[in-house]
């Protein structure tokens, strides 16, 4: 391609990103919990700033985080097999087990996250490197955004310049990645090109969900207007609380004392009025109030309800737990409370029909980088088409439910390997180990039972060599012993 291509794609690429910026950028500070500030008087003092500051309560947050914790990824392997795909070497290489929650965090939040896989020049261009940007620096562009798995050219603007006069980018297309500096003149504006063999773009979208026009879209903004208005419903229950939550007592007609000189026990007189200087009195709960004179009133201002704030408040936060698909339980307050696993079970139903959609979603990406991974090691063309992500298991059961359930699903003939896979906190290590111990078990009972019968022959001169298995369950035993007892 040539040079005045690249960079006209680099600078398309950058309007995309600057486009989408501000917006992605107040997702972002949301997610964070940087809200916009509720709205008060433009003469309010530091007190009412503070309880403004206090009232910013983060659960957009928590539509990120409550699915995050159940998207894991845990092994790469066909159909049917017991052991992970060659290409799952490569994702324990990147340290891929505590680095996907990032990425699955920058997709949840901002709609798209994105993965570049090419040859690591440091390790003879045969092992893949991968690296993770986020959507607010980077875009991909596609000739189809709803179906084609890789994109036509991908651009990244590193928000972090190590010079303040230029503005550096990096473009992958199918052929290269180039240094772009997108202050330059065009002459002068790719500084650098570096083939990558790899004959397409190696860029992966991730995204939760993406509709027929390629438009991508993040989980927490849609909850923005919904979490402003629990900010300023917040407020309003502090500033209640602050001020109005405590009953006032008032008293007039009071004959305020006059303050004396304690020296003459002169009443003490203003030095600019000529007026007597009087005592406030103090008004707390230890003081008792009484007066002389038969005019002075004494009353009590009620405290200012906040059953119906509340009330107002618990309704946005049930509204924006509903718009996120979070269930009641996992923020504290809910009115759910003592519920048995099958009760929770139950309450988490469409909470675990959202995360097996975006299970689809992320898992597809991941496969196209496993694929990426396979062309960057030069194994030829995409292979392991039919290989799957695997994800853990993370449902709401206990233990011994698992347990009951897996020794069930292996009665049917299911094999341990996967019944295994149903127990939560199972990693795919504990599972082959298990596999291994299992096997290693029954090819112990297996020579034991041969030891045994070569003994009886022995013993016995001679044994029918027909056998059966005891229907006991305990193994082959001798035909004859078998019938002696009748």
């Amino acid at each position: 391609m040539s040079l005045p291509a690249v960079l006209t794609r680099a600078r398309h690429a950058k309007g995309l990103i600057d486009r989408d910026q501000e917006r992605l950028n107040l997702v972002d500070r949301y997610a964070r919990g940087l809200h916009r500030a509720p709205w008060m008087p433009a003469k309010a003092n530091s007190e009412f700033k503070d309880l403004v500051k206090r009232s910013i309560v983060n659960v957009s947050g928590l539509a990120v985080e409550a699915p995050l914790n159940a998207l894991r990824v845990q092994g790469f392997r066909k159909p049917g097999s017991g052991e992970n795909a060659f290409e799952w070497k490569y994702w324990q290489k990147n340290r891929l087990d505590e680095r996907q929650n990032a990425v699955h965090r920058a997709a949840l939040t901002s709609g798209a996250a994105y993965v570049v896989v090419t040859p690591d020049p440091r390790r003879g261009r045969r092992e893949p490197l991968i690296r993770a940007y986020d959507a607010i620096s980077t875009v991909a562009v596609y000739a189809d955004p709803a179906w084609d798995e890789f994109p036509v050219y991908a651009l990244h603007v590193p928000e972090q310049q190590p010079d303040e006069h230029r503005t550096l980018a990096y473009l992958w297309d199918d052929v290269a990645r180039h240094t772009v500096d997108l202050d330059a003149e065009p002459e002068a504006a790719v500084l650098a090109t570096e083939p990558h063999g790899m004959n397409v773009c190696p860029v992966v979208r991730f995204s939760p969900a993406v509709d027929l026009r390629g438009r991508t879209r993040g989980l927490v903004e849609p909850l923005v207007t919904s979490q402003d208005r629990l900010n300023q419903q917040t407020l309003s229950l502090l500033l209640n609380e602050h001020w109005g939550a405590h009953a006032i007592r008032y008293a007039t007609g009071l004959a305020p004392s006059e303050r004396l000189d304690p020296e003459t026990g002169d009443p003490l007189r203003d030095a600019e009025t000529g007026e007597p200087v009087y005592d406030v009195p103090s008004l707390d709960p230890s003081t008792l109030l009484m007066a002389p004179n038969s005019d002075a009133k004494f009353g009590q201002l009620p405290a200012m309800p906040t059953a119906d704030l509340l009330k107002s408040r618990r309704q946005t936060i049930e509204e924006i737990m509903g718009l996120a698909d979070v269930p009641p339980h996992y923020l504290a307050g809910s009115n759910l409370v003592n519920l048995s696993a099958d009760a929770l079970a139950a309450a988490e139903t469409s909470f675990k029909r959202f995360l097996s959609t975006l299970q689809d979603s992320l898992g597809e990406s991941w496969e196209s980088v496993f694929r990426l991974c396979a062309l960057a090691a030069g194994r030829g063309e995409i292979e392991q088409d039919e290989s799957q992500v695997e994800w853990g298991e993370k449902a709401t059961r206990s233990l011994a439910q698992a347990a009951d359930a897996m020794v069930k699903l292996m009665q049917q003939g299911v094999p341990l390997s996967v019944a295994l896979r149903k127990v939560p906190g199972f990693s795919q290590a504990d599972i082959d180990e298990a596999v291994k111990a299992a096997e290693e078990a029954a090819r112990k009972a297996e020579a034991a039972e041969a030891e045994a019968l070569k003994q009886q022959k022995e013993a016995g001169g001679g044994v029918d060599s027909k056998v059966r298995r005891d229907p006991s369950g305990g193994g082959r035993v001798p035909a004859r012993a078998a019938g002696a007892g009748r």
